[in-house]
């Protein structure tokens, strides 16, 4: 029985070696076949950070103008007439 032991053993322990090697094979594989992850320059994050901004700004604008609608939901028809004057004056004008 001890010798049936130690074969199982020596063959448990040469497939475990043949596995390990395998798996080192495969990772070997992967990493040639992965393709080089990019470089950022500082020009990409200055562009990212300017992008996050203005979309940041944006937002905020959207919220404001939507806050503002809420609490004022209707103009008063004298700025109305107001704005519309000052639209055709600078129209006449043309500025």
């Amino acid at each position: 029985m001890t010798r049936t032991v130690e074969a199982l053993a020596v063959v448990g322990a040469l497939l475990a070696l043949i596995g390990c090697y395998a798996a080192a094979v495969w990772v070997r594989h992967l990493l040639r076949r992965r393709p080089q992850l990019p470089r950022r320059t500082p020009a990409d994050v200055h562009r990212d950070a300017a992008t996050h901004r203005a979309c940041h700004h944006f937002r905020q604008a959207i919220d404001d103008h939507d806050t503002v609608w809420t609490i004022w939901p209707d103009p008063p028809s004298w700025r109305i007439a107001h704005t519309q004057w000052r639209l055709d004056q600078r129209k006449d004008n043309g500025t």
